[in-house]
Protein backbone atom coordinates (compact mmCIF):
# COMPACT_ATOMS: atom_id res chain seq x y z
CA UNK A 1 0.00 0.00 0.00
CA UNK A 2 2.89 2.28 0.91
CA UNK A 3 4.70 1.86 -2.13
CA UNK A 4 0.87 2.73 -4.42
CA UNK A 5 0.90 5.67 -2.37
CA UNK A 6 4.62 6.63 -3.04
CA UNK A 7 4.18 6.03 -6.83
CA UNK A 8 0.99 8.51 -6.61
CA UNK A 9 3.13 10.91 -5.14
CA UNK A 10 5.98 10.66 -7.54
CA UNK A 11 3.50 10.63 -10.58
CA UNK A 12 1.87 14.09 -9.04
CA UNK A 13 5.08 15.58 -8.33
CA UNK A 14 6.11 14.85 -11.85
CA UNK A 15 3.07 16.45 -13.04
CA UNK A 16 3.29 19.13 -11.39
CA UNK A 17 6.90 19.60 -12.16
CA UNK A 18 5.92 19.16 -16.54
CA UNK A 19 2.63 21.75 -15.56
CA UNK A 20 5.32 24.58 -13.86
CA UNK A 21 7.72 23.62 -17.00
CA UNK A 22 4.89 24.01 -19.31
CA UNK A 23 3.66 27.52 -18.38
CA UNK A 24 7.20 28.27 -18.21
CA UNK A 25 7.96 27.85 -21.76
CA UNK A 26 4.45 29.89 -22.75
CA UNK A 27 5.59 32.53 -20.91
CA UNK A 28 8.62 32.41 -23.01
CA UNK A 29 7.02 31.29 -26.29
CA UNK A 30 4.76 34.62 -26.11
CA UNK A 31 7.40 37.26 -24.58
CA UNK A 32 9.68 36.05 -27.71
CA UNK A 33 6.91 36.89 -29.85
CA UNK A 34 6.12 40.24 -28.43
CA UNK A 35 9.84 41.24 -28.51
CA UNK A 36 9.93 39.86 -32.29
CA UNK A 37 6.74 42.06 -33.01
CA UNK A 38 8.14 45.26 -31.59
CA UNK A 39 11.53 44.45 -33.76
CA UNK A 40 9.46 44.05 -37.07
CA UNK A 41 6.71 47.00 -36.52
CA UNK A 42 9.88 49.30 -35.27
CA UNK A 43 12.31 48.37 -38.36
CA UNK A 44 9.89 47.51 -41.44
CA UNK A 45 6.16 49.50 -40.42
CA UNK A 46 6.77 52.85 -38.24
CA UNK A 47 9.29 54.52 -40.14
CA UNK A 48 6.82 54.46 -43.34
CA UNK A 49 4.21 55.65 -40.88
CA UNK A 50 5.85 58.20 -39.10
CA UNK A 51 7.08 59.59 -43.38
CA UNK A 52 3.98 58.88 -45.80
CA UNK A 53 1.34 58.94 -43.00
CA UNK A 54 1.34 60.53 -40.19
CA UNK A 55 3.63 64.02 -41.01
CA UNK A 56 1.53 64.32 -43.98
CA UNK A 57 -1.07 64.66 -41.70
CA UNK A 58 0.40 66.99 -39.14
CA UNK A 59 1.55 69.30 -41.87
CA UNK A 60 -2.16 69.59 -43.05
CA UNK A 61 -3.46 70.26 -39.44
CA UNK A 62 -0.79 73.29 -38.99
CA UNK A 63 -1.96 74.58 -42.58
CA UNK A 64 -5.84 74.68 -41.15
CA UNK A 65 -5.32 76.14 -37.73
CA UNK A 66 -3.15 78.72 -39.58
CA UNK A 67 -6.39 79.08 -42.30
CA UNK A 68 -8.64 79.79 -39.02
CA UNK A 69 -6.92 82.48 -37.86
CA UNK A 70 -8.01 84.18 -40.99
CA UNK A 71 -11.62 82.78 -41.96
CA UNK A 72 -13.01 81.44 -38.80
CA UNK A 73 -12.62 84.74 -35.89
CA UNK A 74 -14.98 83.34 -33.74
CA UNK A 75 -12.80 80.03 -33.05
CA UNK A 76 -11.07 80.12 -29.96
CA UNK A 77 -8.13 77.90 -30.16
CA UNK A 78 -7.55 74.52 -31.79
CA UNK A 79 -7.74 70.93 -29.75
CA UNK A 80 -4.48 70.12 -28.95
CA UNK A 81 -3.69 66.51 -30.03
CA UNK A 82 -3.88 64.88 -26.35
CA UNK A 83 -7.74 66.14 -26.00
CA UNK A 84 -8.04 64.86 -29.15
CA UNK A 85 -7.87 61.36 -27.74
CA UNK A 86 -11.29 61.58 -26.08
CA UNK A 87 -13.00 63.56 -28.70
CA UNK A 88 -14.95 60.87 -30.20
CA UNK A 89 -18.05 60.07 -27.72
CA UNK A 90 -21.50 60.36 -27.75
CA UNK A 91 -21.23 63.74 -26.03
CA UNK A 92 -24.82 64.23 -27.05
CA UNK A 93 -26.57 60.97 -25.84
CA UNK A 94 -24.32 58.36 -23.61
CA UNK A 95 -20.76 60.17 -23.04
CA UNK A 96 -17.94 57.58 -21.70
CA UNK A 97 -15.42 60.39 -20.67
CA UNK A 98 -16.94 62.75 -18.40
CA UNK A 99 -15.49 63.69 -14.84
CA UNK A 100 -17.63 64.02 -11.86
CA UNK A 101 -15.99 65.97 -8.48
CA UNK A 102 -18.58 65.56 -5.98
CA UNK A 103 -17.05 68.28 -2.69
CA UNK A 104 -19.01 68.06 0.39
CA UNK A 105 -18.69 70.63 2.73
CA UNK A 106 -19.25 71.44 6.24
CA UNK A 107 -22.22 74.26 6.27
CA UNK A 108 -24.77 75.20 3.63
CA UNK A 109 -23.38 77.92 1.74
CA UNK A 110 -25.32 80.79 -0.90
CA UNK A 111 -26.37 80.06 -3.97
CA UNK A 112 -26.17 83.48 -5.65
CA UNK A 113 -22.97 83.25 -4.05
CA UNK A 114 -21.57 80.33 -5.97
CA UNK A 115 -23.29 81.52 -8.95
CA UNK A 116 -21.36 84.82 -8.86
CA UNK A 117 -17.89 82.37 -8.05
CA UNK A 118 -18.26 80.72 -11.29
CA UNK A 119 -18.70 83.56 -13.24
CA UNK A 120 -15.30 85.40 -11.75
CA UNK A 121 -13.92 81.31 -12.66
CA UNK A 122 -15.08 81.58 -16.39
CA UNK A 123 -13.13 84.99 -16.81
CA UNK A 124 -9.79 82.71 -16.50
CA UNK A 125 -10.94 79.52 -18.39
CA UNK A 126 -12.64 80.99 -21.64
CA UNK A 127 -12.96 77.59 -23.03
CA UNK A 128 -15.91 76.64 -20.51
CA UNK A 129 -17.86 79.16 -22.53
CA UNK A 130 -16.99 77.72 -26.12
CA UNK A 131 -18.45 74.53 -27.71
CA UNK A 132 -16.73 72.22 -29.72
CA UNK A 133 -16.81 72.06 -33.73
CA UNK A 134 -14.77 70.37 -35.90
CA UNK A 135 -13.78 72.32 -39.63
CA UNK A 136 -11.82 70.51 -42.38
CA UNK A 137 -11.07 68.04 -40.40
CA UNK A 138 -9.45 69.44 -37.07
CA UNK A 139 -11.50 69.87 -34.28
CA UNK A 140 -11.71 73.77 -32.21
CA UNK A 141 -13.27 75.49 -29.63
CA UNK A 142 -16.18 78.47 -30.99
CA UNK A 143 -17.42 80.67 -28.28
CA UNK A 144 -20.91 79.62 -27.79
CA UNK A 145 -23.46 81.63 -29.54
CA UNK A 146 -25.69 81.59 -26.88
CA UNK A 147 -24.21 81.08 -23.19
CA UNK A 148 -25.93 81.45 -20.61
CA UNK A 149 -25.18 80.42 -17.49
CA UNK A 150 -28.33 78.95 -16.21
CA UNK A 151 -27.85 76.62 -18.35
CA UNK A 152 -25.19 75.24 -16.56
CA UNK A 153 -25.53 75.97 -12.86
CA UNK A 154 -28.45 73.78 -11.09
CA UNK A 155 -29.78 73.43 -7.34
CA UNK A 156 -31.41 70.37 -6.02
CA UNK A 157 -33.04 70.48 -3.22
CA UNK A 158 -33.28 66.28 -2.59
CA UNK A 159 -32.17 64.67 0.78
CA UNK A 160 -32.64 62.12 0.16
CA UNK A 161 -29.30 60.40 0.64
CA UNK A 162 -29.91 57.10 -1.92
CA UNK A 163 -31.61 59.06 -4.29
CA UNK A 164 -28.87 61.60 -4.40
CA UNK A 165 -26.31 58.03 -4.67
CA UNK A 166 -27.83 57.39 -7.84
CA UNK A 167 -28.17 60.62 -9.39
CA UNK A 168 -24.78 61.24 -8.90
CA UNK A 169 -23.36 57.84 -10.18
CA UNK A 170 -25.88 58.17 -13.34
CA UNK A 171 -24.36 61.80 -13.56
CA UNK A 172 -21.15 59.81 -15.24
CA UNK A 173 -22.98 58.83 -18.47
CA UNK A 174 -25.55 61.76 -18.53
CA UNK A 175 -25.49 63.29 -22.01
CA UNK A 176 -24.42 67.14 -22.70
CA UNK A 177 -27.48 69.32 -24.15
CA UNK A 178 -26.41 70.17 -28.24
CA UNK A 179 -24.89 73.52 -28.54
CA UNK A 180 -23.51 74.29 -25.24
CA UNK A 181 -20.07 74.20 -22.98
CA UNK A 182 -19.32 70.56 -21.82
CA UNK A 183 -19.47 71.62 -17.91
CA UNK A 184 -22.69 71.72 -15.44
CA UNK A 185 -22.52 72.69 -11.58
CA UNK A 186 -25.32 71.59 -9.32
CA UNK A 187 -25.72 72.20 -5.34
CA UNK A 188 -27.22 69.67 -3.18
CA UNK A 189 -27.80 72.04 -0.22
CA UNK A 190 -29.55 69.39 1.73
CA UNK A 191 -27.46 66.61 1.05
CA UNK A 192 -25.92 65.44 4.20
CA UNK A 193 -23.79 62.64 4.17
CA UNK A 194 -23.36 60.14 7.42
CA UNK A 195 -20.41 58.92 6.91
CA UNK A 196 -18.44 62.42 6.15
CA UNK A 197 -20.80 64.33 8.81
CA UNK A 198 -21.67 66.88 6.16
CA UNK A 199 -24.52 69.02 5.43
CA UNK A 200 -24.22 70.21 1.41
CA UNK A 201 -22.40 69.06 -1.34
CA UNK A 202 -21.59 70.93 -4.77
CA UNK A 203 -21.23 68.46 -8.05
CA UNK A 204 -18.78 69.94 -11.14
CA UNK A 205 -18.82 67.34 -14.17
CA UNK A 206 -16.63 68.82 -17.16
CA UNK A 207 -16.14 66.65 -20.24
CA UNK A 208 -12.84 64.80 -20.69
CA UNK A 209 -12.06 66.99 -23.49
CA UNK A 210 -11.75 70.30 -21.62
CA UNK A 211 -8.95 68.58 -19.79
CA UNK A 212 -7.56 66.06 -18.25
CA UNK A 213 -7.28 65.28 -14.07
CA UNK A 214 -4.29 68.18 -12.99
CA UNK A 215 -6.55 70.73 -15.17
CA UNK A 216 -9.56 69.88 -13.34
CA UNK A 217 -8.00 69.88 -10.03
CA UNK A 218 -6.70 73.31 -10.75
CA UNK A 219 -10.28 74.24 -11.88
CA UNK A 220 -11.35 73.12 -8.33
CA UNK A 221 -9.28 75.03 -6.91
CA UNK A 222 -9.81 78.31 -8.46
CA UNK A 223 -13.63 77.59 -7.74
CA UNK A 224 -12.84 77.31 -3.98
CA UNK A 225 -11.56 80.15 -1.80
CA UNK A 226 -8.24 81.89 -2.62
CA UNK A 227 -5.51 81.06 -0.15
CA UNK A 228 -2.65 82.92 -1.71
CA UNK A 229 -0.18 81.72 0.62
CA UNK A 230 -0.45 77.88 -0.20
CA UNK A 231 -0.85 78.78 -3.67
CA UNK A 232 2.77 80.42 -3.43
CA UNK A 233 3.49 76.94 -1.59
CA UNK A 234 2.20 74.82 -3.97
CA UNK A 235 4.05 76.82 -7.15
CA UNK A 236 7.31 76.85 -5.50
CA UNK A 237 7.52 73.02 -5.04
CA UNK A 238 6.27 72.33 -8.50
CA UNK A 239 8.74 74.54 -10.07
CA UNK A 240 11.23 72.84 -7.68
CA UNK A 241 10.15 69.49 -9.10
CA UNK A 242 10.26 70.75 -12.60
CA UNK A 243 14.10 71.96 -12.10
CA UNK A 244 14.75 68.06 -10.92
CA UNK A 245 13.41 66.92 -13.75
CA UNK A 246 14.25 69.35 -16.39
CA UNK A 247 16.55 67.51 -18.72
CA UNK A 248 19.50 69.41 -21.04
CA UNK A 249 18.91 69.86 -24.60
CA UNK A 250 21.72 67.49 -25.22
CA UNK A 251 20.14 65.11 -22.86
CA UNK A 252 16.74 65.80 -25.25
CA UNK A 253 18.70 65.51 -28.39
CA UNK A 254 20.01 62.49 -27.56
CA UNK A 255 16.95 60.54 -26.03
CA UNK A 256 15.58 61.44 -29.18
CA UNK A 257 17.78 59.95 -30.85
CA UNK A 258 17.62 56.96 -29.05
CA UNK A 259 14.09 56.94 -29.41
CA UNK A 260 13.97 57.28 -33.35
CA UNK A 261 17.10 55.52 -34.12
CA UNK A 262 18.15 52.79 -31.63
CA UNK A 263 15.35 51.74 -29.15
CA UNK A 264 11.85 52.79 -30.52
CA UNK A 265 11.03 48.85 -30.07
CA UNK A 266 11.11 49.81 -26.51
CA UNK A 267 7.80 51.68 -26.75
CA UNK A 268 6.44 49.72 -29.56
CA UNK A 269 7.15 46.52 -27.10
CA UNK A 270 4.98 48.59 -24.17
CA UNK A 271 2.17 49.24 -25.76
CA UNK A 272 1.98 45.65 -27.10
CA UNK A 273 2.62 44.41 -23.25
CA UNK A 274 -0.65 46.56 -22.86
CA UNK A 275 -2.63 45.04 -25.13
CA UNK A 276 -1.43 41.28 -24.27
CA UNK A 277 -2.51 42.24 -20.55
CA UNK A 278 -4.63 39.59 -19.17
CA UNK A 279 -8.39 41.37 -17.95
CA UNK A 280 -11.07 40.60 -15.85
CA UNK A 281 -12.82 37.85 -16.85
CA UNK A 282 -17.03 38.61 -17.13
CA UNK A 283 -19.39 36.02 -17.36
CA UNK A 284 -20.92 35.19 -20.84
CA UNK A 285 -24.40 36.29 -19.72
CA UNK A 286 -23.57 40.15 -18.19
CA UNK A 287 -21.01 40.92 -21.03
CA UNK A 288 -23.49 42.99 -22.44
CA UNK A 289 -24.35 44.58 -18.92
CA UNK A 290 -24.90 48.73 -19.35
CA UNK A 291 -24.24 51.36 -16.18
CA UNK A 292 -20.99 51.51 -13.79
CA UNK A 293 -20.60 51.02 -9.87
CA UNK A 294 -18.73 52.86 -7.40
CA UNK A 295 -17.57 52.56 -3.90
CA UNK A 296 -15.31 54.91 -2.10
CA UNK A 297 -13.03 53.74 0.94
CA UNK A 298 -10.79 54.98 3.40
CA UNK A 299 -6.97 53.98 3.78
CA UNK A 300 -4.67 54.05 6.56
CA UNK A 301 -2.45 56.49 5.01
CA UNK A 302 0.31 55.91 8.52
CA UNK A 303 0.08 52.71 7.34
CA UNK A 304 1.62 53.65 3.59
CA UNK A 305 4.22 56.08 5.16
CA UNK A 306 5.32 53.23 8.16
CA UNK A 307 5.85 50.99 4.81
CA UNK A 308 7.53 53.69 2.93
CA UNK A 309 10.17 54.47 5.88
CA UNK A 310 10.70 50.61 5.97
CA UNK A 311 11.49 50.08 2.42
CA UNK A 312 12.95 53.62 1.31
CA UNK A 313 10.29 53.20 -1.95
CA UNK A 314 8.52 56.67 -2.30
CA UNK A 315 5.03 56.36 -1.86
CA UNK A 316 3.32 56.47 -5.16
CA UNK A 317 5.05 52.91 -6.14
CA UNK A 318 3.57 51.54 -2.93
CA UNK A 319 -0.02 52.31 -3.72
CA UNK A 320 0.67 50.80 -7.12
CA UNK A 321 2.05 48.03 -6.10
CA UNK A 322 -0.92 47.68 -3.74
CA UNK A 323 -3.31 48.00 -6.98
CA UNK A 324 -1.28 45.71 -8.83
CA UNK A 325 -1.83 43.06 -6.29
CA UNK A 326 -4.81 43.47 -5.77
CA UNK A 327 -5.95 43.25 -9.30
CA UNK A 328 -3.94 40.05 -9.85
CA UNK A 329 -5.86 38.58 -7.35
CA UNK A 330 -9.14 39.89 -8.54
CA UNK A 331 -8.13 38.19 -12.21
CA UNK A 332 -7.60 34.52 -10.52
CA UNK A 333 -10.65 34.65 -8.53
CA UNK A 334 -12.69 35.46 -11.58
CA UNK A 335 -11.36 32.70 -13.00
CA UNK A 336 -8.48 34.30 -15.06
CA UNK A 337 -4.95 32.75 -15.98
CA UNK A 338 -2.06 32.78 -13.78
CA UNK A 339 0.47 33.06 -16.60
CA UNK A 340 1.31 36.31 -19.09
CA UNK A 341 1.68 39.82 -17.54
CA UNK A 342 -0.87 41.98 -16.05
CA UNK A 343 -0.50 45.71 -17.61
CA UNK A 344 -2.03 47.98 -15.62
CA UNK A 345 -1.74 52.11 -17.18
CA UNK A 346 -1.16 54.75 -15.28
CA UNK A 347 -2.04 57.78 -16.02
CA UNK A 348 0.70 60.65 -15.46
CA UNK A 349 0.53 64.47 -16.09
CA UNK A 350 3.46 65.95 -18.24
CA UNK A 351 6.09 67.98 -16.14
CA UNK A 352 4.97 71.74 -18.24
CA UNK A 353 0.94 71.16 -17.74
CA UNK A 354 0.48 74.81 -17.87
CA UNK A 355 -2.87 73.91 -15.24
CA UNK A 356 -5.16 75.47 -17.88
CA UNK A 357 -8.66 73.90 -19.41
CA UNK A 358 -6.42 71.10 -21.83
CA UNK A 359 -5.43 68.14 -21.98
CA UNK A 360 -1.43 67.38 -21.18
CA UNK A 361 -1.08 64.37 -19.75
CA UNK A 362 0.07 60.67 -20.71
CA UNK A 363 -0.23 56.78 -19.89
CA UNK A 364 2.14 54.06 -18.92
CA UNK A 365 1.31 50.58 -19.27
CA UNK A 366 3.34 49.50 -15.84
CA UNK A 367 4.06 45.69 -16.26
CA UNK A 368 3.66 42.54 -13.39
CA UNK A 369 3.73 39.30 -13.88
CA UNK A 370 0.89 37.15 -13.38
CA UNK A 371 3.15 34.37 -11.77
CA UNK A 372 3.80 34.67 -8.15
CA UNK A 373 6.61 37.18 -6.98
CA UNK A 374 8.69 35.86 -3.98
CA UNK A 375 7.21 38.08 -1.76
CA UNK A 376 5.16 40.87 -1.83
CA UNK A 377 8.63 42.93 -1.52
CA UNK A 378 9.41 41.67 -4.91
CA UNK A 379 6.73 43.40 -6.65
CA UNK A 380 6.99 46.60 -5.33
CA UNK A 381 10.49 46.71 -6.16
CA UNK A 382 9.76 45.76 -9.64
CA UNK A 383 6.68 48.50 -9.92
CA UNK A 384 9.39 51.06 -8.21
CA UNK A 385 11.89 50.48 -10.48
CA UNK A 386 10.10 51.01 -13.49
CA UNK A 387 8.87 54.36 -12.28
CA UNK A 388 12.33 55.12 -11.49
CA UNK A 389 13.22 54.48 -15.25
CA UNK A 390 10.12 56.70 -16.48
CA UNK A 391 13.02 59.78 -14.92
CA UNK A 392 15.87 58.06 -16.58
CA UNK A 393 14.74 56.69 -20.48
CA UNK A 394 13.29 57.80 -23.15
CA UNK A 395 10.76 55.24 -22.84
CA UNK A 396 8.21 58.79 -21.55
CA UNK A 397 9.19 60.39 -24.38
CA UNK A 398 7.60 57.40 -26.44
CA UNK A 399 4.65 57.15 -24.96
CA UNK A 400 3.80 60.78 -25.39
CA UNK A 401 4.66 60.59 -29.04
CA UNK A 402 2.47 57.88 -29.02
CA UNK A 403 -0.54 59.23 -27.48
CA UNK A 404 -0.01 62.39 -29.66
CA UNK A 405 0.15 60.25 -32.80
CA UNK A 406 -3.13 58.38 -31.90
CA UNK A 407 -4.71 61.67 -31.64
CA UNK A 408 -3.56 62.90 -33.98
CA UNK A 409 -5.23 59.66 -36.15
CA UNK A 410 -8.30 60.78 -34.21
CA UNK A 411 -8.96 64.12 -34.68
CA UNK A 412 -8.74 63.15 -38.58
CA UNK A 413 -10.60 60.54 -39.01
CA UNK A 414 -13.16 61.72 -36.29
CA UNK A 415 -16.55 60.74 -37.64
CA UNK A 416 -15.65 57.41 -37.77
CA UNK A 417 -16.34 55.01 -34.56
CA UNK A 418 -13.34 53.11 -33.56
CA UNK A 419 -13.93 49.95 -31.67
CA UNK A 420 -11.62 49.99 -28.13
CA UNK A 421 -9.47 46.98 -27.57
CA UNK A 422 -8.64 45.96 -24.18
CA UNK A 423 -6.15 47.87 -23.06
CA UNK A 424 -4.01 46.81 -19.77
CA UNK A 425 -6.22 45.87 -16.50
CA UNK A 426 -7.46 48.75 -15.25
CA UNK A 427 -6.83 52.37 -15.41
CA UNK A 428 -5.14 54.43 -12.50
CA UNK A 429 -4.26 57.65 -11.66
CA UNK A 430 -2.95 59.52 -8.40
CA UNK A 431 -4.34 62.11 -6.99
CA UNK A 432 -2.92 64.30 -4.50
CA UNK A 433 -4.37 68.12 -3.10
CA UNK A 434 -1.19 69.55 -0.98
CA UNK A 435 -1.82 72.30 1.86
CA UNK A 436 -4.62 72.91 4.21
CA UNK A 437 -8.15 71.42 3.24
CA UNK A 438 -10.33 73.75 0.60
CA UNK A 439 -12.87 75.90 1.83
CA UNK A 440 -15.82 77.38 -0.10
CA UNK A 441 -17.36 80.56 1.17
CA UNK A 442 -15.28 79.90 4.66
CA UNK A 443 -16.86 75.86 5.19
CA UNK A 444 -14.45 73.08 5.18
CA UNK A 445 -14.40 70.79 2.49
CA UNK A 446 -14.17 67.77 4.02
CA UNK A 447 -13.89 65.10 1.66
CA UNK A 448 -14.01 65.29 -2.51
CA UNK A 449 -15.41 62.38 -4.55
CA UNK A 450 -13.91 61.71 -8.00
CA UNK A 451 -16.53 59.77 -10.98
CA UNK A 452 -14.90 58.95 -14.28
CA UNK A 453 -16.23 57.42 -17.12
CA UNK A 454 -15.34 54.16 -18.63
CA UNK A 455 -13.96 53.49 -22.00
CA UNK A 456 -16.51 51.14 -23.10
CA UNK A 457 -14.24 47.51 -23.96
CA UNK A 458 -10.83 49.03 -23.03
CA UNK A 459 -11.14 49.04 -19.37
CA UNK A 460 -13.75 48.31 -16.93
CA UNK A 461 -12.04 49.53 -13.78
CA UNK A 462 -10.87 52.80 -12.64
CA UNK A 463 -8.68 52.83 -9.87
CA UNK A 464 -8.45 56.57 -8.69
CA UNK A 465 -6.33 56.95 -5.36
CA UNK A 466 -6.77 60.43 -3.64
CA UNK A 467 -4.55 62.27 -0.98
CA UNK A 468 -6.19 64.82 0.49
CA UNK A 469 -6.11 67.00 4.30
CA UNK A 470 -3.93 64.10 5.65
CA UNK A 471 -6.32 61.22 4.35
CA UNK A 472 -5.65 58.69 1.62
CA UNK A 473 -8.96 57.30 0.04
CA UNK A 474 -9.52 54.61 -2.68
CA UNK A 475 -12.08 55.22 -5.27
CA UNK A 476 -13.38 52.87 -7.85
CA UNK A 477 -15.35 52.89 -10.81
CA UNK A 478 -16.41 49.47 -12.33
CA UNK A 479 -18.55 48.26 -14.89
CA UNK A 480 -21.70 46.44 -14.38
CA UNK A 481 -20.74 43.44 -17.23
CA UNK A 482 -17.44 43.09 -14.82
CA UNK A 483 -18.45 43.95 -11.53
CA UNK A 484 -22.80 43.44 -11.57
CA UNK A 485 -22.83 43.97 -7.81
CA UNK A 486 -21.37 46.52 -5.76
CA UNK A 487 -19.65 44.37 -3.35
CA UNK A 488 -17.54 43.05 -6.32
CA UNK A 489 -16.05 46.56 -6.00
CA UNK A 490 -15.86 46.68 -2.27
CA UNK A 491 -13.83 43.83 -2.40
CA UNK A 492 -11.13 44.75 -4.54
CA UNK A 493 -10.90 47.94 -1.99
CA UNK A 494 -10.30 45.07 0.26
CA UNK A 495 -7.58 43.55 -1.49
CA UNK A 496 -5.31 46.64 -1.80
CA UNK A 497 -5.84 47.03 2.19
CA UNK A 498 -4.62 43.10 2.63
CA UNK A 499 -1.92 44.30 0.27
CA UNK A 500 -0.58 46.55 2.21
CA UNK A 501 -0.80 44.59 5.18
CA UNK A 502 1.02 41.99 3.97
CA UNK A 503 3.93 44.82 2.36
CA UNK A 504 4.06 45.84 6.09
CA UNK A 505 4.52 42.34 7.07
CA UNK A 506 7.67 41.67 5.60
CA UNK A 507 8.61 38.34 3.94
CA UNK A 508 5.06 37.33 2.92
CA UNK A 509 4.50 34.66 1.10
CA UNK A 510 2.05 36.07 -1.93
CA UNK A 511 0.51 32.18 -2.17
CA UNK A 512 -1.10 32.41 1.49
CA UNK A 513 -3.63 34.79 0.00
CA UNK A 514 -4.29 32.98 -3.38
CA UNK A 515 -7.39 31.28 -4.02
CA UNK A 516 -6.36 27.57 -3.03
CA UNK A 517 -7.04 26.20 -6.85
CA UNK A 518 -4.01 28.17 -7.98
CA UNK A 519 -1.36 27.64 -5.11
CA UNK A 520 -0.11 24.71 -6.91
CA UNK A 521 0.23 26.30 -10.05
CA UNK A 522 1.34 29.19 -9.04
CA UNK A 523 3.90 27.86 -6.97
CA UNK A 524 7.43 29.31 -7.52
CA UNK A 525 10.79 28.10 -6.06
CA UNK A 526 13.00 30.84 -5.46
Amino acid sequence: MGCVECRYLEAASTNNLIARMSLKFKIWLKELFLILSSIFFSVFVLPFLLVFFFCPLYAYRRVVIFLATVFKPRFHTALNLDSCLVVCDDIQNRPRNSFCFVLYLKGKIPYNDLVGRVETVLDKRPQLTCTLTRWLSVYFWEKCKNFSLSNHIFQNEESDPDKLSELLLNMIEKGYPTGNPLWELIYFPNYAHPEYATTSAVLLRIHHVLGDGMAYMALVRDLCDPDPTMDKEIEKMLKTLRKKLTISPLKKFAYLAELLFVTPRQTVYNCLKGFNSQVIPMATNNSGSSGVTQFAKLMDISLIKRISKKTGVKVTSIIHAGVAGAMRRLILEKGGRADGNLSIIYVLPKMNHPGTMTNNSFAMPLICPMTPEPSQAARLARVSDQFDRILSTPLPLGMMFTASLLGLMNETFGLMKWGMPHVGGCLHSNFAFVGEPMKLFGHVVETPILYTGLQPGAHHLVVGTLSYNGKFMIQLLGSRAAFPERDDVVKFADYVREEFDMLDATGSDENDYLPPQFRELDKKKN
